[in-house]
């Protein structure tokens, strides 16, 4: 089975100043200089996530995996994401109540429809019950369709439970500041509603760090804050490189199809053109060859994840 790579239009860019560009621009040469004289690959360490709030409170709420369809708004202030600025956002994950004595799914379901959807927001103090209102800027979707959850995706034992399924969106979105709002809008699990763990509106910071709203069949309503981890891929730099032999890539140059010979399966393919912008970024399942028929003629770097989060970058020649 063929992996299409998915081609995204979100062109906003991190306002840095000239010497901040200067040096990005400097490393990413000197990491280009060793791959085209070596012909090496870059190892860098899995991606960062943030977990909001950084607390333990034991509440709960249901909310994404509610059986019925909804739609909620997670709003978060800029202060909290600063380890974010500049990145590319590509997942985000919940997770079960430590109270919770099972892992859930009981059994492998598919939810029909689970769209997300990014953009600026207002500061959680002045959050109205009205999607819209709430919205500062342009709504981008990086992720829709049906969402698969195998048994037991999300897992217990821990205080607090780990974040273990994933959620992860068709197009990366650049966090370039201000406030995030996460908009999810979901057709329901079909089955009984699971709980997510979660902070309580009297929470210190409800309000004034964060604050959430949800609908389903009736009014929009304040809801608790569901712990969100999110995951964010920056752009291609030094940070955590290592310099090893590097995966074989075939046919290179390529025209249409292109294979990975490697001992490991990777999850995911990112191409990033040779000044290291992310141009496109797909999932894809153990080995499968990759169409690259779309892209321009020229020079490219393909970094490719493993399921462990870990990643190596090897140029390309599309011709």
């Amino acid at each position: 089975m063929k992996t299409k790579i998915t081609f995204y239009k979100n062109r906003n860019h991190f306002t840095k100043t000239i010497s901040e560009r200067m040096l990005t621009k400097r490393i990413f040469s000197v990491l280009l200089g060793i791959i085209m004289m070596f012909g090496f690959s870059i190892k860098t360490k899995a991606q960062s996530t943030l977990v909001v709030p950084n607390s333990n409170e034991g509440s709960a709420f249901i909310g994404p995996f509610g059986n019925a369809a909804r739609q909620l708004q997670f709003i978060i202030d800029d202060s909290l994401l600063t380890s974010l600025l500049g990145k590319n956002l590509t997942s985000i994950s919940f997770r079960l109540p430590a109270s919770t004595a099972d892992a859930w799914p009981a059994t492998a379901l598919t939810m029909a429809a689970f769209d997300i959807y990014l953009s600026n927001s207002v500061e959680p103090a002045n959050r109205q019950l009205d999607f819209a209102a709430n919205v500062v800027g342009t709504q981008t979707k990086v992720r829709s369709g049906s969402l698969p959850i195998a048994a037991g995706a999300l897992t217990v034992g821990s205080n607090p439970n780990d974040f273990s399924f994933k959620i992860t969106f068709s197009s990366a979105w650049q966090y370039n500041g201000g406030n995030l709002l996460i908009e999810v809008r979901h057709s329901g699990t079909g089955i009984s509603s699971r709980s997510v763990h979660a902070v309580s509106t009297s929470s210190a910071g409800y309000g004034t760090l964060y604050s959430a709203l949800w609908q389903s069949t009736g009014n929009v309503n304040q809801g608790n804050f569901i712990y969100v981890e999110i995951t964010a891929d920056g752009q291609l730099g030094a940070s955590s490189v290592k310099v090893g032999a590097s995966p074989v890539i075939y046919p290179n140059p390529v025209k249409d199809t292109m294979y990975v010979k490697s001992d490991k399966e990777y999850t995911s393919y990112s191409i990033y053109n040779m000044t290291g912008q992310m141009i496109a970024s797909e999932k894809a399942s153990g080995k499968s060859p990759m169409n690259v028929a779309r892209l321009p003629v020229g020079q490219y770097l393909l970094k490719l994840t493993d399921k462990s989060g870990n990643t190596e970058v090897t140029q390309f020649i599309k011709k």
